[in-house]
């Protein structure tokens, strides 16, 4: 017998030191009679150290008074079970722990202490305290979190999810997926489900989603694999955000972007019809006054009138250039055709062309120009010597001194135009490039003028790759406009001979079609008194007809025309084997880089721009 429950007890001390909890006995006065490896470990006393010390060794001052309850309850024989406190250890640290106290009683059923038996539940706080944290996030979230199975059953519905959904919580729970995804939209959530299963996330999708009133909310989603503790997909977690304030701002900014888009389309419209409404009575004008002066008029009123209509016509015609041009220029739809060319020589004609218009002829204008070579375009490089010096003659008052010179510096070609006139105040110095920017103009507009000359200087210099500037020393002080562009080695010399200016013109037969009674014509007289043979059409129809029946040498074909269009009128004219041999020339108040390149792509082999200059027709037409 004594051998049987000597056994047992051995058996119990062994099961005792084994446990990995923590096994304490006391007596009712509180002092330790057993301390097991676990006790020893948990708590950092050795057995020898804890065994007859005080209970208290181990207790945190604020938490006597607990154990005196616990001690209370045991002297009455009750079981204290998974009782959570807080219990401190050699070093000092306190641990949380779970005790479970059972009252021990001698062999008369007295109690006269009690067994402890001691849980570390550090770890389980600690992640009970972050799923609350956890929690407290999700709920706290703005976004809306939903959980839910791979069958689309929905597990879990935070705060954010009531808010955008317009579901409680209680209403959610338990309902598929499908409760808030529109009827239109459940295959993108199969393929949503298909791509969880395969262990892929979804981020940033952005969809639709139905509210419990019905209404569709604009989100954006993001989808995780929800996996169990082997690892296994066993759920999917969404976070939902509300974007409908940022598709509204997208859908008003893409609104504003095409209403931007449609006014610049409806801004270009209207500049290319404004030119071809301007320059066609341009053309008619032009072509006038070049018949007056062919006529070779010897009443002094008639010459001094013919002399001003024709300055007037190059002052308008330069006007509307220049407007149409800005516009290209500040839109960016300005190519460059840049060829080497001698930016003195440029400068020289001009001035001379000039000089014999007798633009000059109330100053005193010098030119001091040394040859040096620019990549440049030769059209638009004419346009900034004209705006420098038109600028320079309408703010200079007669008799007053301009100085053009051209010279290589550094590197650069400079290019300066200099005036003794009005000068520019101050603070405009550094705007006089702006567009509309002009000096204080009085009531009589004497200097007349759009303010987009010089704008219009800057923009082509800076498309060139170069520089303007502008200086004065105040009002009444004249000033000075400086153009710097990248200087080139001047071209070897070609070997080709000059063609002679002064060959015959042979005889063509020539078709004009244009719907402009005037421009008609003055164009058919002019181009009669060269001793050409010219016929007429008004419209499209009756220009295909007349281009196939007469067979003309050389086609000059308006694009604005009723019936048919310019353009239709070239096709058709190309694609009969009569017509490839005619030259197609449009003559147009349209002067766009995109007007030309459709011109060219319609089958014209030129693209003049109204009002032609006399004496480039006749070039024109004697080429063929």
């Amino acid at each position: 017998m004594k051998k049987r429950v000597g056994e047992a007890a051995a058996r119990l001390a062994a099961i005792v030191e084994s446990s990995d909890d923590a096994i304490v006995s006391k007596t009712l006065d509180g002092t330790i009679t057993s301390w097991n490896r676990a006790a020893e470990k948990l708590f950092g006393y050795s057995a020898a150290e804890a065994i007859g010390q005080p209970i208290f060794l181990i207790v945190p001052s604020d938490r006597r008074a607990e154990e005196e309850d616990v001690v209370a309850r045991l002297r009455r024989g009750e079981t204290v079970e998974h009782f959570e406190t807080v219990r401190r250890r050699k070093d000092g640290l306190l641990v949380d722990v779970s005790l479970t106290i059972s009252p021990v009683t001698d062999s008369r059923g007295r109690v006269i202490g009690a067994s402890k038996i001691v849980r570390d539940i550090g770890e389980r706080r600690r992640a009970e305290e972050a799923v609350a944290r956890l929690a407290a996030i999700v709920n706290s979230s703005d976004d809306a979190i939903v959980s839910k199975t791979l069958d689309g059953v929905i597990t879990s519905w935070n705060g954010g999810a009531e808010r955008l959904f317009g579901y409680p919580a209680a209403e959610a729970i338990g309902q598929s997926i499908f409760l808030i995804v529109p009827p239109d939209r459940r295959e993108e959530e199969e393929r949503v489900l298909e791509r969880l299963r395969r262990g892929e996330a979804v981020e940033h999708f952005e969809t639709v989603r139905r509210r419990k009133d019905g209404s569709l909310i604009d989100i954006s989603l993001a989808v995780s694999p929800v996996r169990d503790g082997r690892g296994r997909i066993v759920g999917a977690s969404k976070i939902a955000r509300d974007i409908a304030d940022r598709k509204r701002v997208e859908r008003e900014r893409a609104q504003l972007y095409e209403d931007a888009q449609q006014a610049n389309r409806t801004k270009d419209e209207f500049i290319a019809m404004l030119g071809h409404e301007l320059r066609n009575p341009l053309g008619a004008i032009s072509s006038a006054v070049h018949l007056l002066e062919l006529a070779d008029a010897v009443n002094p009123r008639a010459a001094l009138a013919r002399d001003v209509i024709a300055r007037q016509t190059r002052h308008l015609s330069r006007l509307v250039d220049d407007l149409l041009d800005v516009v290209r220029v500040m839109a960016g739809k300005v190519l460059l055709e840049r060829q080497p060319l001698d930016l003195a020589d440029v400068v020289q004609r001009h001035v001379n062309s000039l000089r014999a218009t007798g633009t000059m002829q109330d100053h005193e204008v010098e030119v001091h120009a040394t040859p040096v070579w620019v990549d440049a375009d030769v059209v638009r490089m004419e346009q900034v010597i004209g705006n420098l010096v038109s600028n320079a003659l309408k703010y200079t008052p007669a008799g007053g001194r301009i100085t053009i010179s051209v010279a290589p510096h550094a590197g650069d070609a400079l290019l300066t135009v200099e005036d003794t006139g009005i000068g520019i105040p101050q603070h405009l110095v550094e705007r006089v490039f702006e567009m509309f920017v002009q000096g204080e103009r009085r009531l009589d507009r004497a200097q007349g003028g759009l303010g987009i000359g010089l704008t219009l200087v800057r923009r082509l210099v800076e498309l060139h790759g170069g520089s303007a500037e502008a200086a004065s020393q105040g009002v009444n002080r004249g000033s000075r406009f400086t153009v710097r562009l990248r200087a080139v080695p001047p071209p070897m010399p070609s070997a080709m001979a000059r063609r002679s200016s002064q060959a015959v013109t042979p005889r063509r037969r020539i078709l004009v079609v244009e719907d402009n009674r005037d421009a008609r014509d003055m164009l058919r007289t002019l181009l009669q008194t060269a001793g050409h043979e010219v016929h007429e059409a008004s419209d499209g129809r009756q220009g295909v007809d007349a281009a196939l029946r007469l067979r003309p040498d050389v086609a000059l074909i308006d694009l604005g025309l009723p019936e048919m269009d310019g353009y239709e009128v070239a096709r058709q004219i190309r694609a009969v084997d009569e017509g490839r041999r005619i030259m197609l020339v449009a003559v147009t108040g349209y002067g766009s880089p995109e007007d030309r390149e459709r011109s060219l792509m319609a089958g014209f082999d030129l693209h003049l721009v109204k009002p032609v200059d006399p004496d480039l027709l006749a070039g024109v037409v004697a080429s063929p």
